[in-house]
């Protein structure tokens, strides 16, 4: 998939969710490029759909006995339905892209 804007790829290691924050936790690392607040995700469903979603915040995360330090995206929506898809789309162990323009 060709994404005119694309400035990183990330690779997700697990997703989850805290829904009465209404947000959505993808936590990984960058593989390439940049990744800033206000960037979007894209998540590739199959060679035709592509599922984005705007960068709220990010965060350092270090894991027990990993010497690694890991990016945590954060995605706030106000509406359910935006976390529950995301939610069940189970995003772990592949990559993401990183765009500056996105779907809201």
């Amino acid at each position: 998939m060709n994404f005119k804007d694309k400035v990183g790829t990330f690779n997700v290691i697990s997703s989850f969710t805290i829904r009465l924050k209404k947000e959505f936790y993808l936590i990984g690392e960058l593989l390439e490029g940049i990744l800033n607040d206000d960037h979007y995700i894209n998540i590739v469903l199959n060679s035709s759909l592509v599922m984005s979603a705007k960068i709220s915040s990010l965060e350092n995360v270090e894991i027990a006995n990993d010497p690694k330090i890991y990016t945590l995206i954060i995605i706030k929506s106000e509406h359910d339905e935006l976390n529950d898809i995301l939610f069940c789309q189970n995003v772990e162990n592949e990559n993401v892209y990183i765009t500056l323009s996105g779907e809201d």
